[in-house]
């Protein structure tokens, strides 16, 4: 292909570099994505931490999980799901009483780096014992072996949840971009099986990985995935062993150079072998190359100016691989992966491709790469890299990338907030032992998570805030004047701590209070200084993916690109959850949402599905419609005619232009009420038409058309 040591191919490789640092693959470029996705995770399993029963703890793995994706090459995002209710052990001494207890045992049809699992059951008081029978609504998942063995089937998982699987991986599509999400249900494994004990007794020449992360691998362990080897005559009871943790670990401690290397041979497998091969070739394949490469090689070899050259190396020991027909798993020395997909004729097609690219000029093979249409930008003579950084098409497709990262990181930061909403009970005594929970678990981990911690905080301190002043407004007549006055002082500072929760929403909450409690020139004051600011939309309540995230372009993604911490500024000043009133805070909830609360009355109990609808109890309202509302009433209190007309006219423009506003029902509700309040009945009965057209049975507009068809009924008798 070429020499290591030629000036050309030193300086293309530095322009390949600099090209790839300025489409969205720089060191900076996947930090953001790292800590997009170790939020993610953080949030996801601290909301599930409160669900009673909860069964799965979820991690991002793969290209999304290790940060060796980007623009234009469309990864998966490969969600993990690890089941707290099997415990997979090498040892029967390992087994616990109360849990499904699996031992990992082997026969003489078992591949390498496949287990099948043996069901032991132990009570308390007693010893692990085999499982002689089978309980009959999930016998389907276990068989009895020639060995007298019951054996627990990868089809475990389909068969106890089979509205959410559909084999080892469920697949959806992403809402900003169409990027598929798999998620796995996989087992974890309590200690590294006996036939990976050869990866931690492995002399490295190179001294990569260091000692400590070969260490802390022990620690993470490893899982056990429903994958059956697929020339086994028992692939339904085969388990395949993965090490996912490990190795997220070990690609997310590449250096700049080694990274751009495996991201420009996903490029190249894109590219040149997806189109011949499918699926046959999986990303996989280049990962388990780039671990061995890293580990065979001197360090000083992988820098900048030998970017193309280590390239050349990676793909020569691909070719060899696939010609000899074998390639050793990195943990397990025995596993030929390429026994999977890559034999017959795929790997004869995979052998002339490679063998293709080796012969090829390195100019002419980078020059055929179509992701973020690298090929076309290296053959262009730029004197000036800021050249391609300022193009329309790559600043566009750099944008939709971190919009997705950010975006995912929202979600579930949103879900989040709704799972301590639902599940925990919302008084003062609950919430303050769900903060010393967190704070404890905490103590230890990495700042990034921290950061994550302390806003789950916030949203906790804002929650013990209001429960204090709801409680003290139901109980005023029995308080001394000095506990309403010590509940005040309380009750200030956890919201002064939670007003930072997101950029509005709790404010908005406290400006209720303001009106609520007399304060009308403060209110209004706080309400134009809300007003100034622009909100993105964000509701964990509504819609078929829990979530619905509006966001606009124009923020500012150069301050994102940079700062350490731009996913706190993300959630503090650039996004607006919506409003929620729970049952507990009736007391300081505004007459037309009470009304929300009890929308489910005299509705069909059939047409409730609390899993989805346990929402209806509560009242859900968009920021910015609440604004308007918010300042609707403030304005009535104040009786300015002018300002407070205003606010209904902004209220019905955002109905007119936010055609996907979540819990759009309510906002028409809130906007008939206005109405009614100014004695435009005509107008508040066409909104609560279309309300009740909106969502025939669980609406607060049945109260609504009820007090007006009372109202009109009273005027008519009176006349």
């Amino acid at each position: 292909m070429y020499e290591q040591g030629t000036e050309v191919t030193r300086a293309l490789s530095k322009r390949v570099s600099s090209i790839l640092d300025v489409v969205g693959y720089s060191q900076e470029d996947r930090n953001r994505r790292l800590r997009c996705v170790t939020g993610w995770e953080f949030f996801c399993n601290i909301g599930n931490l409160f669900k009673p029963g909860r069964i799965l703890k979820k991690y991002i793995f793969g290209s999304r999980g290790e940060g060796s994706t980007g623009p234009g090459l469309k990864s998966d995002q490969d969600i993990l799901g690890e089941s707290d209710k099997i415990r997979v052990v090498t040892n029967i001494s390992d087994c616990q009483p109360d849990k499904l207890n699996c031992l990992m045992v082997y026969d003489e049809g078992t591949h390498p780096g496949y287990v099948k699992l043996q069901i032991f059951d132990f009570q308390p008081g007693g010893a692990p014992n085999p499982r002689v029978h089978v309980q009959d609504q999930v016998s389907s998942c276990f068989i009895e072996d020639s060995y007298g063995r019951t054996l627990i089937s990868n089809k475990l998982f389909p068969s106890i949840f089979p509205d959410k699987f559909s084999g080892p991986a469920v697949n959806t599509k992403h809402k900003i971009k169409e990027i598929s999400r798999d998620y796995v249900t996989v087992l974890r494994c309590e200690r590294w099986p006996n036939e990976a004990q050869e990866w931690f007794q492995r002399h490295r020449r190179y001294g990569w990985p260091k000692s400590q992360d070969v260490q802390n691998a022990r620690r993470d362990c490893c899982f056990a995935t429903g994958v059956g080897h697929p020339q086994s005559d028992a692939k339904n009871f085969e388990w395949r062993l993965s090490f996912s943790f490990t190795e997220r670990a070990l690609i997310r401690s590449f250096e700049d150079t080694v990274m751009k290397v495996y991201i420009l041979l996903k490029m190249i497998k894109v590219t040149h072998i997806k189109p011949v091969l499918g699926d046959a070739f999986a990303s996989y394949n280049c990962k388990v190359c780039m671990l061995w490469m890293k580990e065979k090689t001197p360090p000083e070899l992988w820098r900048t100016e030998n970017l193309l050259y280590c390239l050349h190396l990676c793909i020569k020991q691909l070719y060899e691989w696939v010609n000899n027909g074998c390639c050793p798993d990195y943990f397990i020395v025995t596993n030929n992966i390429y026994d999977r997909k890559l034999y017959g004729p795929n790997r004869i097609k995979l052998i002339k491709i490679l063998g293709n690219l080796l012969s090829k000029d390195c100019r002419q093979m980078l020059y055929t790469l179509k992701c973020c249409n690298l090929g076309q930008l290296l053959q262009q003579d730029f004197s000036n890299v800021d050249i391609i950084r300022n193009s329309k098409l790559i600043n566009r497709n750099v944008t939709l990338e971190i919009l997705v990262d950010y975006q995912t990181y929202i979600e579930e930061s949103a879900k989040c907030r709704i799972e301590m909403l639902r599940y925990i009970p919302q008084n003062i005594t609950n919430l303050t032992l769900c903060i010393r929970q967190i704070m404890h678990s905490m103590q230890d981990a990495p700042p990034t998570l921290k950061i994550d911690a302390h806003h789950v905080l916030l949203s906790l301190l804002s929650r013990v805030g209001f429960c204090i002043v709801s409680e003290c407004k139901e109980n005023i007549q029995s308080l001394s004047q000095e506990d309403v006055e010590y509940r005040k002082t309380l009750a200030t500072k956890c919201l002064s701590l939670g007003i930072n929760t997101d950029a509005t929403s709790v404010r908005l909450k406290l400006c209720a209070l303001g009106t609520m409690f007399g304060n009308y020139n403060f209110t209004e004051t706080r309400l134009q200084e809300i007003g100034d600011h622009r909100m993105r939309y964000i509701c964990s309540c509504k819609t078929n993916k829990s979530y619905t995230l509006k966001c606009n372009m124009a923020f500012n993604l150069n301050k994102f690109k940079t700062e350490k911490d731009s996913t706190k500024d993300l959630l503090q000043n650039q996004t607006s959850f919506s409003v929620i009133y729970l049952p507990s805070e009736i007391s300081i909830t505004p007459t037309a949402l009470k009304m929300e609360m009890y929308r489910s009355i005299c509705a069909p109990p059939a047409l409730r599905d609390e899993e989805k609808h346990f929402w209806y109890d509560w009242a859900v309202v968009d920021s910015l419609m609440c604004l308007h509302f918010f300042q609707y009433l403030n304005f009535l209190m104040l009786k300015n005619e002018r300002h407070k007309m205003a606010s209904v006219e902004k209220m019905l423009q955002v109905i007119r232009t936010e055609p996907y506003i979540p819990n759009r029902e309510t906002e028409l509700n809130l906007l008939g009420y206005c109405l009614m309040r100014e004695s435009q009945v005509k107008n508040a009965f066409i909104c609560f038409k279309k309300s009740m057209t909106t969502c025939p049975h669980h609406n607060a507009a049945k109260f609504h058309l009820g007090i007006m068809f009372q109202k009109f009924h009273v005027a008519r008798l009176g006349r």
